[in-house]
């Protein structure tokens, strides 16, 4: 997503300030376009719902600043921090238990918490004022193929969530790649973006092997 920086900062702004009045953002990531909000906004979360036409039970993916809110949202598995360093930031998610003080609509009736750091000059600002997790999901109705153009966007959203910023084409792009690590040892659960990358470090991680 490039910008100019003086248009990077005024988006950022934007996005911030919708984020914080709890309103829906849509906006590219370094993996598929989507829908964002504060996770801890119930009005804004279920305005999420109802535009993707999702239910509740199966929870959001949140995207963080730093690995240390890890620990706020979720219970950590040994040497988690390892694995994190190797991975993040960048087009993978971490499932991992949910602390109980998550809601239900965060994370879902297996009470499993999607975290993950995006390698995006937008993001990583966002993110970095906001100071908080962000509810971020893919900008598409549930159980309908993603959209491939701009123009399909706006076609379904454009009209629906408070800011679009649109940061052009390609729309479609991999998602994340996800592992599950509420068990061990961890597994891939869906192949997305670096997941031959993701194999590699997540087999070190469980043998032990040094970075």
């Amino acid at each position: 997503m490039e910008r100019h920086w003086e248009q990077l900062a005024g988006d950022v702004a934007r996005a911030v300030g919708v984020i914080r009045a709890g309103g829906v953002l849509l906006s590219p990531t370094d993996t598929v376009y989507g829908l964002a909000c504060d996770p801890f906004s119930h009005e804004a979360v279920r305005k999420v719902l109802e535009l993707k036409g999702r239910e509740e039970e199966k929870g959001f993916l949140l995207l963080i600043g730093d690995p240390t809110q890890a620990a706020l949202l979720a219970a950590l598995p040994p040497r988690f921090e390892e694995l994190a360093r190797r991975l993040w930031p960048g087009p993978v998610t971490l499932l991992l238990p949910a602390l109980p003080e998550v809601p239900v609509s965060i994370a879902g009736q297996q009470g499993k918490i999607g975290l993950r750091i995006p390698r995006d000059p937008f993001w990583e600002r966002v993110l970095g004022e906001w100071g908080k997790p962000v509810l971020s999901t893919s900008a598409n109705r549930s159980g309908q193929p993603a959209p491939q153009t701009l123009a399909e966007l706006r076609a379904l959203f454009a009209e629906e969530v408070d800011l679009f910023l649109a940061g052009g084409e390609p729309v479609a792009k991999p998602p994340s790649t996800v592992v599950d690590l509420t068990a061990r040892p961890g597994r891939i659960v869906r192949a997305g973006s670096r997941v031959e990358t993701v194999e590699r470090c997540l087999r070190m991680w469980e043998e032990g092997a040094p970075e």
